[in-house]
């Protein structure tokens, strides 16, 4: 959730204290009793569970990612540097005496994991053809079967790294998508509280202070206006203190 989706919510949350405090107006009778609000607060508390869940699952499958892509990165060590490279380096050394051993080698640059997955997969099909030289020369009787397991293991871990990331943008259309349904909802709620206080200013200007999505860094026009006439007392006394003495020389 970004910061703005979070002051959006966070509106929600004062819509839900406002009415709270005057709950008259979603009793089920009396004179300010309006049952439209009644439904459509319902309705708001409902979106914001539903977008608190896909907060949550956000940051969930976020740690999940990071979680496995560090796991990601030390099953890929395990691949290349164990078993790829014990292949290959064996094979290296038979080269002249074993006819197109040569096809065991590394691979090269920066590979990315799907690649990766495809090249030990390779590897382990090409090895089974020289598998009795590798034994004979140093190499584990399973080896291949390690390196197969090996493979697979990464290629589990870079699914799992799709699926949370996946759900995780799953989580934040989600998330979007109730936020914009709130806001809607809490229009809605305006139009009807702009007819029901018409003749309450104060609560109306209440009520619209409570629905308004803050934005970062702004004072309220009530702070800014009271800084302001601070400022000015302050100015004026200094003049009225220097112009005492101007009035008591003339004076003289």
């Amino acid at each position: 959730m970004n910061s703005h989706q979070e002051r959006v919510l966070q509106s929600f949350r004062r819509v839900q204290g406002w009415f709270s405090a005057n709950s008259q107006f979603t009793a089920t009778d009396g004179p300010a009793s309006t049952p439209a609000l009644a439904t459509q607060l319902d309705a708001l508390t409902g979106i914001v569970s539903r977008a608190m869940d896909h907060a949550a699952e956000q940051d969930t499958q976020l740690a999940q990612s990071l979680l496995i892509s560090k796991d990601e990165r030390e099953q890929r060590r395990d691949v290349l540097s164990h078993h790829m490279a014990s292949i290959a380096k064996v094979a290296r050394a038979l080269r002249g005496s074993v006819p197109g051993i040569g096809v065991l080698s590394m691979p090269k640059g920066n590979i990315q994991s799907a690649a990766l997955i495809t090249a030990a997969t390779v590897m382990a099909r090409k090895a089974e053809i020289y598998k009795a030289v590798l034994i004979e020369n140093g190499l584990p009787t399973d080896f291949v079967q390690q390196l197969e397991a090996s493979a697979t293991s990464l290629k589990q871990s870079l699914d799992a790294r799709g699926r949370a990331r996946g759900a995780r943008v799953g989580a934040t259309r989600g998330l979007e998508a109730e936020l914009a349904l709130g806001r809607r909802v809490v229009d809605i709620m305006d139009a009807t509280l702009t007819r029901v206080l018409r003749l309450q200013p104060s609560r109306f200007a209440e009520w619209q202070q409570v629905k308004r999505v803050t934005q970062r860094g702004t004072a309220s026009r009530g702070a800014v206006g009271s800084i302001e006439g601070s400022l000015t007392g302050t100015q004026g006394s200094p003049t009225e203190v220097v112009g005492s003495p101007t009035a008591g020389t003339k004076a003289a």
